[in-house]
């Protein structure tokens, strides 16, 4: 569903720049390790102002809730020693293409582009919140989702990390969502872990035009109201940078 952004909705970002003050695309503090045995981890904040994704039960568009979380992953991965390379600042336009070619000049360890989550127009109420326009699922449709693509030549990496993720994100008590796996229009996706939530999409372009293990995380879904409350509870976010995180340690362990 196409979409436009809308200027509205401004909370998340104050928190935002404070955490992104000082890194800047390519640049990151180590904490623990020097630049050159460190592992390179390239974080992607999906969507930009011009195409900020889906339209949440609050109003709020997608692209706030990724620049959002991907801003308070930045210090904890540094803290472990890990380089952090980020694809876009907010507010910053850069294509698909380039996310993947940032990955892949950086000759990261990791690509992981962070999303949040719609549903098929088939599912979701047109509605408004304080006079904003959003969307709203007509029946509970909750939980995380994570993707790769076979077309990655790292695809049994990325399949790795994929399960090291999901199973992190089950210890929160988050469950998968299945819903990317129904025979609709839009959606029919191969479900390759139902339990952990890990799907199988070949065109995506930031998964296959990458060299590096590569995936994409939708951390909820965001038309749902309840789904959307948990995302945006500072504490949960906390929670959910930490699974991140671990998954992150766990991966590069096994490099």
């Amino acid at each position: 569903m196409k979409r436009t952004w809308h200027a509205a909705n401004w909370f998340f970002s104050i928190n935002l720049f404070l955490l992104l003050a000082g890194s800047l695309h390519g640049i990151s503090g180590l904490a623990k390790e020097d630049v050159t045995t460190a592992p390179i981890v390239v974080i992607d904040a999906g969507h930009t102002k011009s195409h900020p994704g889906a339209l949440g039960a609050e109003g709020v568009y997608e692209v706030e809730y990724n620049d959002n979380l991907v801003a308070q992953l930045v210090k904890p991965l540094a803290e472990v020693g890990v380089k952090v390379i980020l694809t876009k600042q907010p507010g910053e336009e850069i294509s698909l293409e380039r996310r993947a070619e940032i990955a892949n000049i950086d000759r990261a360890n990791l690509f992981l582009s962070i999303h949040h989550d719609s549903a098929q127009p088939v599912y979701l109420n047109q509605t408004t919140f304080n006079n904003l326009p959003a969307y709203k699922t007509k029946q509970p449709i909750a939980g995380f989702s994570i993707f790769i693509s076979t077309k990655n030549p790292q695809f049994k990496k990325s399949e790795e990390f994929a399960e090291l993720l999901g199973a992190e994100l089950l210890k929160l008590g988050r469950k998968p969502t299945l819903h990317h796996a129904e025979k609709i229009a839009g959606e029919n996706r191969l479900l390759l872990n139902p339990t952990l939530g890990i799907y199988q999409f070949d065109d995506l372009i930031v998964l296959k035009k990458t060299s590096v293990p590569a995936v994409l995380l939708e951390v909820g879904v965001i038309v749902d109201e309840a789904d959307e409350k948990y995302v945006s509870d500072k504490d949960n976010q906390q929670h959910i940078v930490h699974a991140i995180v671990n998954a992150i340690q766990s991966f590069n362990r096994t490099e």
